[in-house]
Protein backbone atom coordinates (compact mmCIF):
# COMPACT_ATOMS: atom_id res chain seq x y z
CA UNK A 1 0.00 0.00 0.00
CA UNK A 2 1.37 3.48 -1.03
CA UNK A 3 1.13 5.15 2.21
CA UNK A 4 -0.59 7.66 3.51
CA UNK A 5 -0.83 11.33 3.60
CA UNK A 6 0.09 13.06 6.87
CA UNK A 7 -3.12 14.91 8.34
CA UNK A 8 -3.86 18.36 7.37
CA UNK A 9 -2.55 21.31 9.39
CA UNK A 10 -5.76 23.03 10.82
CA UNK A 11 -4.11 24.73 13.24
CA UNK A 12 -1.52 26.68 11.16
CA UNK A 13 -3.80 27.43 8.24
CA UNK A 14 -6.16 29.38 11.02
CA UNK A 15 -3.46 30.78 11.74
CA UNK A 16 -2.36 32.03 8.67
CA UNK A 17 -5.87 32.98 7.44
CA UNK A 18 -6.21 34.82 10.83
CA UNK A 19 -3.17 37.06 10.59
CA UNK A 20 -4.52 37.81 7.07
CA UNK A 21 -2.22 36.02 4.75
CA UNK A 22 -3.34 33.65 1.35
CA UNK A 23 -0.86 30.95 0.61
CA UNK A 24 1.51 32.80 -1.57
CA UNK A 25 2.12 35.69 0.01
CA UNK A 26 2.88 33.15 3.21
CA UNK A 27 4.70 30.98 1.07
CA UNK A 28 7.23 33.55 -0.25
CA UNK A 29 7.55 35.23 3.59
CA UNK A 30 8.96 31.67 4.34
CA UNK A 31 10.74 30.94 1.11
CA UNK A 32 9.30 28.68 -0.58
CA UNK A 33 6.69 28.69 -3.52
CA UNK A 34 2.92 28.38 -2.98
CA UNK A 35 2.70 24.61 -4.24
CA UNK A 36 5.31 23.37 -1.75
CA UNK A 37 3.61 25.42 0.92
CA UNK A 38 0.44 24.03 0.25
CA UNK A 39 1.51 20.71 0.69
CA UNK A 40 2.79 20.93 3.85
CA UNK A 41 -0.79 22.49 4.65
CA UNK A 42 -2.67 20.02 3.44
CA UNK A 43 -0.67 17.56 5.17
CA UNK A 44 0.86 15.71 1.72
CA UNK A 45 4.17 16.47 2.91
CA UNK A 46 5.27 16.38 6.33
CA UNK A 47 6.79 19.97 7.88
CA UNK A 48 10.28 19.82 9.41
CA UNK A 49 10.99 21.06 13.05
CA UNK A 50 13.59 24.03 10.90
CA UNK A 51 9.85 24.88 8.94
CA UNK A 52 7.95 24.97 11.76
CA UNK A 53 10.48 27.90 13.34
CA UNK A 54 9.93 29.49 10.21
CA UNK A 55 6.18 29.48 10.23
CA UNK A 56 5.87 30.76 13.43
CA UNK A 57 8.24 33.55 13.00
CA UNK A 58 6.47 35.00 10.13
CA UNK A 59 3.28 34.53 11.90
CA UNK A 60 4.83 36.18 14.64
CA UNK A 61 3.27 33.54 16.98
CA UNK A 62 4.99 30.44 19.34
CA UNK A 63 5.79 27.25 17.37
CA UNK A 64 3.09 25.19 19.69
CA UNK A 65 0.54 27.32 18.46
CA UNK A 66 0.86 26.13 15.32
CA UNK A 67 2.01 23.01 15.49
CA UNK A 68 -0.15 19.43 14.64
CA UNK A 69 1.27 16.57 15.65
CA UNK A 70 2.94 14.24 12.44
CA UNK A 71 0.73 11.48 12.41
CA UNK A 72 1.02 9.18 9.55
CA UNK A 73 -0.31 5.88 8.88
CA UNK A 74 1.72 3.70 6.87
CA UNK A 75 0.23 0.72 6.67
CA UNK A 76 -3.13 -1.37 6.53
CA UNK A 77 -3.48 -4.99 5.97
CA UNK A 78 -6.89 -6.28 5.65
CA UNK A 79 -6.94 -9.68 7.79
CA UNK A 80 -10.09 -10.42 6.08
CA UNK A 81 -8.44 -13.22 3.62
CA UNK A 82 -6.10 -14.62 6.34
CA UNK A 83 -7.68 -18.42 6.63
CA UNK A 84 -5.65 -18.63 9.81
CA UNK A 85 -7.67 -15.28 11.69
CA UNK A 86 -10.82 -16.28 12.55
CA UNK A 87 -11.52 -12.66 13.54
CA UNK A 88 -12.14 -10.10 10.66
CA UNK A 89 -10.10 -7.37 11.54
CA UNK A 90 -7.45 -4.31 10.12
CA UNK A 91 -3.41 -4.17 11.09
CA UNK A 92 -2.81 -0.33 11.04
CA UNK A 93 0.61 0.79 11.72
CA UNK A 94 0.83 4.26 12.77
CA UNK A 95 3.93 6.56 12.89
CA UNK A 96 3.54 9.08 15.31
CA UNK A 97 5.56 11.17 18.78
CA UNK A 98 5.64 8.15 21.80
CA UNK A 99 3.91 11.18 24.18
CA UNK A 100 0.91 10.81 21.55
CA UNK A 101 0.60 6.61 22.20
CA UNK A 102 0.98 7.69 26.14
CA UNK A 103 -1.86 10.02 26.78
CA UNK A 104 -3.92 7.30 24.55
CA UNK A 105 -2.75 4.55 26.63
CA UNK A 106 -3.94 6.51 29.81
CA UNK A 107 -6.84 6.94 28.19
CA UNK A 108 -7.40 3.29 27.42
CA UNK A 109 -6.33 2.30 31.06
CA UNK A 110 -9.20 4.69 32.36
CA UNK A 111 -11.64 2.97 30.36
CA UNK A 112 -10.72 -0.60 31.29
CA UNK A 113 -10.65 0.27 35.07
CA UNK A 114 -14.03 2.03 34.74
CA UNK A 115 -15.35 -0.38 32.41
CA UNK A 116 -14.32 -3.29 35.30
CA UNK A 117 -15.76 -1.01 37.91
CA UNK A 118 -19.16 -1.53 36.38
CA UNK A 119 -18.91 -5.15 35.69
CA UNK A 120 -20.43 -7.26 38.77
Amino acid sequence: MKNAPFLPKEKLKKMRIAKGYKQTPFAEKVAMDQSQYSRRETGKVPISDNEWERFAKVLQVNKEEIYDIELRVTNIVNNADNKDNPINAFEITIKAPNNLFDDLNKKIDFLITRFDQTRP
